[in-house]
């Protein structure tokens, strides 16, 4: 149940984030962060049409869970880095509930994902009824565990969207393909939403360790990519604690 309601949170508050900057939607109330006050997304990055926030899916509680259906199904071109669909963990649950319910709120999602270890033929194709496109990629040499890409030289994601174009885009970070969507929404002109799902600062001092400044740097890397955001989710407060102080 707890990640289904996370699930539920992170997905409303893509549409929720979303409707807020279309005319006739209704704000819903909420405690998405001005990023004017984090320093994963500073104020030198600002726009009279984006809305720069940090959300936790927590912050949702059942009480302000408007309607699945309460705005018109939109359009959404999702990039997940790794593959969440040939493992399980709480990440891979996370996308599964996030993807039923947009099912259910009648979304219609493109999927495109990465993954070089499972032969061509055992990749799956589809996830509630929304089709899945693997594109080019590479083993991560630091953890052989997942597949990374930066979409090339295919550029499948380009393509899905000239296909389909999205209402909006949504990418996982930290990770490669995170380049890939924030070109796509800049050169589409399609409003972007980042999930943060590793904290990449605590993994570049625990396996970077001998880089000098590996901690800076990826806190660079990560201002630099979030900053291009309209909206970045997180997955619990404490982690929204860490990027807003």
């Amino acid at each position: 149940m707890k990640t289904q309601a996370v699930a539920l949170a992170m997905t409303l508050a893509v549409a929720t984030a979303f409707s807020r900057s279309l005319p006739n939607s209704s704000p819903m109330s909420s405690s998405l962060v001005p990023t004017d006050t984090s320093p994963l997304l500073p104020r030198a990055v600002t726009g009279t049409t984006s809305l720069l926030a940090v959300a936790a899916a927590a912050d949702y509680v059942p009480d302000e869970v408007p309607p699945l259906k309460r705005n018109p199904p939109r359009n959404i071109a999702l990039l997940i880095e790794p593959t969440p669909f040939t493992h399980v963990s709480g990440y891979a649950n996370r996308f599964n509930e996030m993807l039923r319910f947009l099912s259910k709120a009648g979304d219609n999602v493109d999927i495109l994902t990465v993954d070089a270890k499972t032969p061509k033929e055992e990749l799956p194709t589809e996830r509630f009824g929304y089709k899945i496109e693997h594109t080019q990629g590479f083993v991560f040499p630091l953890y052989d565990h997942i597949s990374l890409t930066f979409d090339l030289p295919e550029m499948k994601g380009a393509k899905m969207m000239e296909r389909n174009r999205p209402d909006l885009i949504h990418v996982t970070s930290p990770g490669f393909m995170l380049f890939a969507g924030l070109f796509y929404a800049r050169v589409m002109r399609i409003p972007l939403v980042l999930s943060y799902h590793t904290h990449l600062p605590l993994y570049a001092r625990n396996y970077g360790g001998f880089i000098p400044y590996h901690e800076e740097m990826a806190w660079a890397l990560l201002r630099f990519a979030h900053s291009r955001a309209d909206l970045t989710l997180v997955t619990s407060p404490q982690m929204k604690a860490v990027v807003c102080t």
